[in-house]
C-alpha cells in the first residue's frame, strides 16, 4: 500500500488514506466488472432501442423495464450479463499504478502495471492496422448498431497512453512499439471528414464519419504525440486537422458542443468538455501553442463558471440534452481532479479546485469498504454498485494524478 514517508498537508494525507482503501477494494473484486451500459447491449436492450429511435412512444414500454432495473435495482443485471474487461479501466488502471510506482519506488505496482498491460493485449481487437480496443457488449444507438469490440477512439487512446507510460517508466522498446501500432490505427483506421479548408472530424470509430469533437481532441493526442516521438509528418498533418477542427468549434463563450453534425448532439456536459481541456493540454506540452493556450484558458473560464453548482459539486450539464435525474456523477468528479491536476501549472486556480473535489469525493461518496458512490439521483437516492469503468478506475486514477501532481516540484 502507499507510504511516501514525508509528511503532508492533511488533503494529501486523506488522499493516501482513500487509495489505500480503494486498493484494497480492488484486490478483493478484481479487475472484471459490469458495465452502466452492459443491459443495453443485450438482444433485448439492442432490440428496444432500435424500437424506440424508430418510434418512441412504442419504445418507451420496452426500454422502460431497463430504466427502471438501472435505477431500482443495478445490481439485477448480474442475472443478464457476465462481468467483463473494460480497456479504458485496465489502462487507466495502469496508469494508477505507474503514478504509485513512481512514488514510492514499490516493485509491486510496477509489476501490477506490467501485468494488467499484458491482459489489455490479449484482448485488442484483431482486424485493423494496429492494436485498438473497444467494449465487449453491442451497442444500438440514434445513428445505427455497432457490435461489439467495436474499436474507439474513446478507449483506444488511454491504452497508447498507458504503453508510452510503461516505456517511459521502463525503458523497454517494446511498449514503445506497441504505442506506435497504437499510432497507427488511430492514423489510419479511423475516418476524417473535412469541415474547413484547414479542419477535419476524426470520426468515433472506424465505421462513422461524426463530427465528435471529444472524438476528434483523443486523436488529435494521439497522432500528435506519436508525431512527435516517430517524428511522422503525415501523423503530424492529420493531427493539426482535427486539432484545428476543435479549435475552429470553439464557441464565443470558450464552450464546446459535444458535436457539431446534429441538432440531437447540440448539448454541453461536464465529462465530455473535460476530455476536450485535458486533450488540449496534452497537446500543447508538445506544441507550445499560443492559440492552443488561448483556447485551453477560455474553455477553462466557461467550465468553471457553468459546470459546477454554487457549492462547487460538479454539474452534469450546461446545455442539457433532455430532462436528467441524476444530481450527481462520480464521472465529473473523475475527470475534474484530473483535469485540475494537469492544470496546476498553467491555471493554478483549477489545481486548487481539483483538491476540494477530492476532499469532497472522499468525505462524502467514498463507501467503508473502500469504493466509491457511482450516482447519486435527484432526492437523494444513491447508486453503490460499483462499475469499474464508470467510474470507479477513474477516480482512483484521479486520486493517483493529484497525489504524483502534489509531490512534484
Amino acid at each position: 500500500m502507499v507510504s511516501i514517508g514525508n509528511d503532508h498537508d492533511a488533503a494529501e494525507q486523506s488522499v493516501r488514506n482513500s487509495i489505500e482503501r480503494f486498493e484494497r477494494w480492488l484486490d478483493r473484486h478484481g479487475y472484471a466488472g459490469h458495465d452502466p451500459y452492459d443491459l443495453w447491449g443485450t438482444g433485448y436492450g439492442v432490440f428496444s432501442r432500435r424500437l424506440f429511435y424508430c418510434n418512441k412512444y412504442l419504445g418507451l414500454g420496452f426500454i422502460a423495464p431497463i430504466l427502471l432495473m438501472d435505477y431500482l435495482i443495478p445490481s439485477a443485471r448480474c442475472i443478464f450479463t457476465r462481468k467483463e474487461r473494460f480497456a479504458t479501466a485496465d489502462a487507466q488502471l495502469v496508469m494508477a499504478f505507474l503514478n504509485l510506482y513512481r512514488l514510492t519506488h514499490d516493485e509491486r505496482y510496477l509489476t501490477k502495471s506490467l501485468n494488467l498491460a499484458e491482459e489489455l493485449l490479449s484482448y485488442s481487437i484483431p482486424g485493423y492496422s494496429g492494436y485498438c480496443w473497444g467494449y465487449p457488449f453491442d451497442w444500438e444507438h440514434s445513428s445505427g448498431f455497432w457490435k461489439k469490440n467495436t474499436p474507439y477512439i474513446t478507449a483506444t487512446p488511454y491504452c497508447f497512453e498507458a504503453f508510452f507510460d510503461l516505456f517511459d517508466s521502463t525503458g523497454n522498446s517494446r511498449y514503445l512499439d506497441i504505442a506506435a501500432s497504437v499510432a497507427r490505427f488511430v492514423a489510419m483506421d479511423l475516418n476524417d471528414t473535412p469541415t474547413s479548408a484547414t479542419a477535419s472530424a476524426g470520426s468515433y470509430s472506424p465505421l462513422d464519419e461524426s463530427k465528435v469533437v471529444n472524438a476528434s481532441a483523443y486523436r488529435a493526442m494521439v497522432l500528435l504525440e506519436a508525431s512527435s516521438r516517430f517524428d511522422d509528418q503525415s501523423y503530424r498533418d492529420k493531427g493539426t486537422r482535427n486539432l484545428n477542427f476543435i479549435l475552429e468549434n470553439q464557441n464565443n463563450d470558450g464552450s464546446w458542443l459535444y458535436a457539431i453534425d446534429l441538432a440531437k448532439n447540440a448539448f454541453i456536459d461536464h465529462f465530455h468538455t473535460c476530455f476536450v481541456l485535458k486533450n488540449l493540454y496534452k497537446i500543447n506540452r508538445r506544441l507550445k501553442s499560443v492559440r492552443v493556450g488561448e483556447a485551453l484558458q477560455s474553455g477553462w473560464n466557461f467550465y468553471s463558471r457553468n459546470l459546477f453548482y454554487d457549492d462547487g459539486t460538479p454539474r452534469s450539464f450546461a446545455i442539457e440534452p433532455r430532462r436528467q435525474i441524476v444530481a450527481v456523477d462520480m464521472y465529473n468528479y473523475a475527470e475534474a481532479i484530473t483535469l485540475g491536476s494537469l492544470l496546476r501549472k498553467e491555471i493554478p486556480e483549477a489545481y486548487e479546485h481539483a483538491e476540494k473535489l477530492a476532499m469532497q469525493l472522499i468525505e462524502s461518496f467514498q463507501l467503508p469498504d473502500g469504493h466509491f458512490v457511482t450516482k447519486v439521483f435527484i432526492g437523494g437516492f444513491r447508486h453503490t454498485f460499483p462499475f469499474l469503468r464508470w467510474s470507479q478506475a477513474q477516480l482512483f486514477y484521479a486520486l493517483t494524478n493529484f497525489l504524483h501532481t502534489n509531490n512534484q516540484p
